[in-house]
């Protein structure tokens, strides 16, 4: 991932002209340390005439999605035409790069799902023991433990030899009143005041369908799913759901659901949406237009239906 990272600065500088300081201000690095970077491209094998040691298409299409979404970073994963496996190719990526981004002393938040369960698979071990990963939802009983919240968050806490915090709550309720009484509990409070120390969070993207999971593990029931669908929903990110715009107002499962909304997501130094897909790509353009992901990984084939429809 480091590598990735040198082969952008040399497109950038070389390629699109872009000045230190500029580079320097869009990676928030000091330009002392952007000229280092750049001075040692070629000892690298990375510069000769033009740039190499990486897909020059991925580094375009991976800066125009940064553009077009302000993401901080975006790395595009080749799948090479199999969907099948894409899936495993962008978990391996995000799980290097967790390797590379993460340091003791950050609290991780995570979600749920096959994807994040495969990440945490892919991970190394390493001594992080003052790092913490807190889980950003509440709990579901499913039949599938590798997807459930708790699992995940133990599964990272495991690798990174770290401390686990859960919300031990459901994940939704029948009625608002409900989360009203349970948000009054004090160990409840804490896992959301945990939730807001949280400076990284590594979260999957689903699409509001039959096949998604808010409605096969049964947050969005049979009826609820067309009424939500009628109202413009298309995906979810840590089951917070949003329209094709990024709106995400009016959700009328918020008030019984107890997990981190979109204002605890986007106080998130580091929001890192992962996914993987061509089915995935009308979902994943909704949630980075509601502003909440600052990095994103996800397999080429859904970055270009992405680049197609900006």
């Amino acid at each position: 991932m480091k590598r990735n990272l040198y082969t952008k600065i040399a497109y950038w500088y070389y390629v699109l002209g872009f000045t230190q300081d500029e580079i320097a201000k869009r990676l928030g690095f000091t330009r002392q340390k952007v000229n280092q970077m750049i001075n040692v491209l070629r000892d690298q094998d990375i510069v000769h005439i033009t740039v190499r040691g990486f897909e020059q298409d991925h580094v375009k299409l991976e800066t125009a999605l940064e553009e077009q979404y302000h993401l901080r970073e975006c790395l595009v994963v080749s799948d090479y035409g199999e969907p099948e496996t894409a899936v495993y190719k962008v978990a391996n990526v995000a799980a290097q790069y967790l390797e590379d981004t993460l340091k003791n002393g950050d609290t991780i938040g995570v979600s749920w799902g096959r994807t994040l369960n495969l990440i945490a698979d892919q991970m190394e071990f390493s001594h992080k023991s003052d790092c913490r990963v807190v889980s950003l939802l509440g709990a579901l009983n499913m039949s599938k433990t590798i997807s459930k919240t708790d699992e995940i968050a133990r599964s990272f806490a495991n690798k990174l030899d770290c401390p686990s915090l859960m919300l031990y709550a459901p994940l939704i309720v029948e009625h608002p009143e409900t989360k009203e009484w349970l948000m009054q509990e004090k160990h409840i409070r804490q896992s959301f005041d945990f939730m807001r120390e949280c400076n990284i969070a590594v979260l999957g993207i689903g699409t509001l369908t039959e096949k998604t999971s808010v409605y096969s593990r049964e947050v969005v029931t049979k009826e609820e799913l067309p009424q939500l669908q009628a109202q413009g929903f298309v995906g979810d990110i840590a089951t917070n759901l949003v329209r094709p715009d990024g709106s995400w107002d009016s959700n009328p499962l918020q008030s019984r659901i107890l997990a981190a909304d979109m204002d605890y997501l986007k106080a998130i130094d580091n929001v890192v949406a992962v996914a993987a897909g061509a089915s995935k790509a009308a979902a994943v353009q909704a949630v980075l237009r509601s502003g909440c992901v600052d990095t994103l990984i996800i397999d080429e084939t859904a970055a270009r239906l992405l680049e197609i429809q900006m």
